[in-house]
């Protein structure tokens, strides 16, 4: 069962770890900071350059991806129609608070896209013990930058679900199947019994 768990947690984490790093850039608090910060702190300066020119690759790709979308469905219209523990968050928060206190000043370069515009715009000052309504701030300040607030609108209210963990655990579905979904409670019961025993092998 743990090497199961284990599996599915890898193929998650391989699947969902760009998008955790696009949605700490779509926090106007930290933008690409939060990254610069976190992994330099890990790997070094020199790594965290890497990393984070990753990310905003990551997320230049989607914007061009997303633009064309856009594209295609008003031709067609025209033709027709991030919890950790307390402790750990407040560590991970002195992190980029230190990082930011001492980030050099970086002259703004040419701006030529949403993207440039959006990180080269001052970020939100985080007030510490306050959350902020993120999706909210896209839905209204964000309108100036409409390609990445469609990006927001699709990643940011994705939750986080434990359905591998618990499907891992869970034996109904293995039980109550389309020919026995009539088993009363205590026959589902003892078949659950019966099943964990004979895996322990304590049935004698």
């Amino acid at each position: 069962m743990s090497e199961e768990m284990k599996q599915k947690f890898d193929k998650y984490r391989k699947d969902v770890h760009g998008l955790m790093s696009v949605a700490t850039v779509l926090d106007p608090r930290y933008k690409l900071h939060m990254l610069q910060a976190l992994f330099g702190s890990l790997y070094g300066i020199e790594y965290a350059d890497v990393k984070v020119d990753e990310v905003r690759k990551l997320m230049a790709n989607l914007l061009e991806q997303y633009r064309e979308d856009v594209e295609v469905v008003a031709t067609s219209e025209a033709m027709d129609t991030d919890v950790a523990e307390v402790d750990g968050v407040d560590d991970v928060m002195n992190i980029f608070d230190q990082y930011m206190s001492s980030k050099p000043t970086i002259c703004a370069s040419q701006v030529r896209t949403e993207l440039d515009l959006y990180l080269e715009e001052q970020t939100i000052k985080r007030v510490p013990d306050k959350d902020m309504d993120i999706i909210n701030w896209w839905k209204v300040a964000g309108a100036k930058y409409p390609t990445l607030q469609k990006i927001a609108h699709d990643i940011l209210p994705i939750p986080v679900a434990s359905v591998a963990s618990e499907s891992a655990f869970s034996t109904s579905g293995r039980l109550l199947s389309s020919h026995h979904s009539r088993l009363v409670p205590s026959m589902a019961e003892a078949l659950m019994c019966m099943q964990s025993w004979s895996r322990a092998d304590m049935i004698g």
